[in-house]
């Protein structure tokens, strides 16, 4: 499998004709519109899905939102044993998630918060601010209920349903302001996102070890407390100011301020939760029910709507992070000068041409796009086991070919100059399935050492250029050497990999990996990968 100009530019093209002219509009005039729907859904006795969750490819909805985000600090304690990664780790790590993920959704269905993402051990939601003016001190209230709700409920649900297995750990970034809404999936595949500083912002406060909520300038203006600078990610909200700045609907029209007992709601919601595990419409915690199994590449083949606890794969494979870097200054630049319909129709151009070539030209799997940023799978191998080294070398060569359909992309669509293209690439054994609350709400995940590490790769490059992990490098062929300097190339594209490893070489460690064996997070000395 290889990139193609001539392909990627009739491709690009293509996508440049069929994409639709993107109707932008305000949220206050998008609500009526969709409550409209709603009210007609709802007496035929069909669902319809939240605001803003599934919009048609060519809307584009602006809001002021408050941007939630929940990582589990801890989370890396549950996906190593003694320091490995293992299949037991593994699954240790799936039910985390599992319990974790169904804990938010649960509670997001009776909170006007909506889930937008959950990405390895963080949890993605949003309220919508119903009236014109900014974000409310109510809207930011309910933003406040919610996070209480879900800590209530995700520790319950661990003690009662999970035997206080996971001592799962939270830390919770908040910003409020102006978003795009848009919608880049379809079916069962949603995939909504809000594309602007405020939600990039709460993602950055929701990354450190401390645990607590830890909430933007913005957020302290609406609550009336001093502004903190460069100390926001440094100084978390109390227990009292949470409790007394989050707020309940009461009577389903006013608001309840002040320190509430939440336990009827969490007794509620857990309750019902426990019913469903006992008529077996929900695993049970505490029985492991992951069960993994080899994919023979390509990955590209992977349906995802197969897949579930029970129906599960691991392998090892690399983790791809692509990140289109200044995409937040370039969405802020459309807002303020109405230029949103074409930001948006440059993003779909730019994420579809992404996806076809790590699927159609490499044989790699997307996970999912997370705002600008494309996570993917790729390997290399036989019915049973991986090459480590082909896999690290098909992926080179795909970083390559993102870049170079990048270059196209600005090309042919203009006005992209300021953009940059970051990817980072880890190897290691990775889990991958559908979790999280039932049927169609369950949701795509591919967790290990290697994506985190995969995402830090793509951060550590800043604007622009490729790095590849320590296994990935460890395993890489010794060619790749001549254009990387320690893993990293600050320009590359797929000419640059294709001429480099046109001459068949050696790796610098080449083991192949059978289903069973996996590699430790940590290259041994003479760069070779640890198996089982």
């Amino acid at each position: 499998m290889s990139w193609s100009e001539p392909e990627a530019r009739t491709r690009i093209e293509k996508l440049v004709r069929e994409v639709p002219d993107v109707d932008v509009r305000r949220f206050e005039k998008y609500l009526p519109l969709y409550e409209a729907d709603k009210a007609l859904m709802t007496a035929r006795d069909q669902q319809i899905s939240p605001p803003l969750f599934s919009l048609p490819r060519g809307k584009a909805v602006v809001v002021d939102t408050v941007q939630v985000y929940i990582a589990i600090s801890n989370y890396d304690e549950y996906r190593l044993e003694e320091g490995r990664e293992t299949e037991a780790s593994h699954d240790r790590a799936l039910r985390l998630l599992h319990l974790y993920y169904s804990a938010a959704d649960r509670v997001i269905e009776k909170s006007p918060a909506q889930r937008v993402d959950f990405h390895n051990g963080r949890v993605h939601a949003v309220v919508l601010e119903l009236e014109e003016g900014g974000i409310s001190r109510d809207t930011l209230a309910q933003a406040m209920a919610f996070i209480e709700d879900f800590k209530q409920v995700a520790h319950a649900a661990n003690q009662q349903l999970a035997n206080g297995e996971f001592n799962a750990v939270f830390r919770i970034g908040v910003d409020v302001g102006t978003c795009v809404a848009i919608n880049n999936g379809t079916g069962s595949e949603q995939e909504p996102m809000f594309l602007g500083r405020p939600a990039n912002h709460a993602a950055k406060l929701a990354h450190g070890d401390e645990p607590g909520v830890y909430v933007s300038d913005a957020v302290r203006k609406i609550l009336g407390q001093p502004e903190l600078g460069v100390l926001e990610q440094f100084r978390g909200l109390t227990d009292v100011e949470i409790a007394t700045n989050s707020a309940r609907l009461s009577d389903g029209e006013s608001l309840e301020f002040g320190v509430q007992n939440r336990q009827q709601f969490t007794d509620e919601v857990v309750g019902n939760w426990r019913k469903e595990i006992a008529s077996g419409d929900f695993p049970d915690f505490t029985d492991p029910r992951f069960v993994f199994s080899y994919q023979e590449p390509p990955l590209s083949e992977i349906d995802y709507a197969e897949l579930m606890p029970s129906k599960s794969i691991r392998m090892p494979l690399v983790s791809m992070y692509a990140d289109l870097s200044g995409y937040t200054d370039y969405i802020d630049r459309a807002v303020a000068t109405g230029g949103i319909g074409e930001a948006v129709r440059a993003l779909y151009v730019m994420r579809q041409e992404f996806q076809n070539v790590v699927e159609e030209d490499f044989g790699g799997r997307k996970v999912r796009f997370i705002g600008d940023c494309i996570h993917a799978l790729i390997a290399e191998g036989s019915e049973n086991e991986t090459s480590s080294r082909d896999t690290v070398a098909s992926a080179t060569h795909c970083a390559g070919g993102l870049h170079s359909s990048f270059a196209l992309c600005q090309s042919i669509l203009g006005g992209l100059d300021s953009l940059g293209l970051a990817v980072g690439l880890e190897l290691g054994p990775t889990p991958i399935s559908r979790i999280g609350i039932r049927g169609d709400r369950s949701v795509r995940v591919a967790s290990s050492i290697a994506t985190a590490r995969s995402e830090k790769m793509q951060k550590d490059c800043e604007h622009n250029g490729v790095k590849l992990g320590e296994n990935a490098l460890a395993a890489a062929p010794v060619a790749l050497a001549d254009i990387l300097t320690e893993g990293f190339a600050a320009e590359l594209d797929y000419g640059d990999v294709a001429v480099c490893l046109a001459a068949p070489a050696p790796s610098l460690a080449s083991p192949t990996y059978a289903r069973a064996h996996v590699p430790s997070p940590t290259p041994e000395p003479r760069a070779h990968l640890k198996t089982e």
